[in-house]
């Protein structure tokens, strides 16, 4: 997977800092292409994030942190440029990885243990709305909602607590499916136009799986927030294509899992959190 992930990271930075010659020939075969896809657009981008996993007890002390960077791949087919009122929608897929840092405790015993935590997973997802243009609110104002599927591997290297023994690593397979609802808009000036998009998040469906002991857990569904700002200049094809960045903030929160028994232990997920800041450079074609 990790193999797979570097290769798709090293090709898209050759998208985007190298596009295809071809695009500026076809302008008339790119035209029918659009009015096929109801004048959408494709887009691939490359962006850093910056990543915190959090555990806590049923008292809310803090268990654990994983934190660090990691590198997101995301590719789109939508139609958010449209100027007129009506349907929008927007189709993503992203791939995502990175080495963070765990610092936390042990189980059993609870003493201080540091390790590294290697992530790798993907990500589809699909919104559906409506565009309002020239509206009280706004340039345009959009409203949207989303379904979309998260499925990561957590891979808890081996460490060392702080009474200097050695602790065994864990691998955690989790699948999370979940709904968006979002407000956003578009503001369009003569050479670079914004898209933002803020909402609030909802998982519907959730699995974790642990290979030792193998078992299944759900943890709890909680509400939480995200919030996304686009910025992209006008190049000679237009203002809807080109070079774009975005920030983005998108988070997950879980409560606590019901137990579940292996052998003569009881096991459970704690109350989880998932923060992550990114930003990405991208282009439109």
């Amino acid at each position: 997977m990790k193999r797979l992930f570097l290769t798709a990271l090293a090709a898209v930075g050759v998208l985007i800092l190298c596009p295809p010659q071809a695009a500026a020939q076809g302008g008339q075969a790119a035209l029918e292409r659009e009015r096929l896809f109801d004048d959408g657009l494709t887009e691939v981008s490359l962006g850093l994030e910056l990543f915190r996993w959090q555990e806590f007890n049923s008292s809310d002390t803090r268990l654990l942190t994983e934190q660090g960077p990691r590198a997101r791949i995301r590719f789109s087919h939508n139609n958010e440029a449209r100027v007129s009122s009506g349907m929008i929608y927007r189709i993503d897929g992203s791939l995502y990885g990175g080495d963070v840092e765990y610092d936390g405790q042990s189980q059993p015993g609870g003493h201080f243990s540091a390790a590294d935590v290697d992530y790798t997973g993907v990500t589809g997802e699909a919104w559906g709305g409506y565009r309002l243009v020239n509206s009280p609110l706004g340039q345009s104002v959009d409203f949207l909602v989303g379904i979309g599927i998260d499925s990561w591997t957590r891979d808890i290297g081996n460490g060392v607590n702080s009474q200097g023994n050695s602790v065994g690593g864990l691998v955690e397979d989790y699948k999370i499916a979940f709904t968006r609802f979002s407000l956003g808009g578009q503001h369009r000036a003569e050479f670079w136009k914004s898209l933002w998009r803020l909402g609030v998040k909802y998982p519907v469906f959730t699995k974790e799986t642990l290979d030792v002991p193998s078992v299944e857990l759900d943890p709890g569904k909680e509400p939480s927030v995200f919030f996304s700002y686009r910025f992209q200049l006008m190049d000679w094809q237009g203002l809807d294509k080109g070079t774009f960045i975005v920030f983005v903030y998108d988070s997950f929160r879980f409560s606590k899992s019901h137990a579940v028994s292996t052998g003569d232990f009881l096991v459970h997920q704690p109350k989880s959190s998932m923060d992550a800041l990114s930003l990405s450079i991208g282009r439109v074609f």
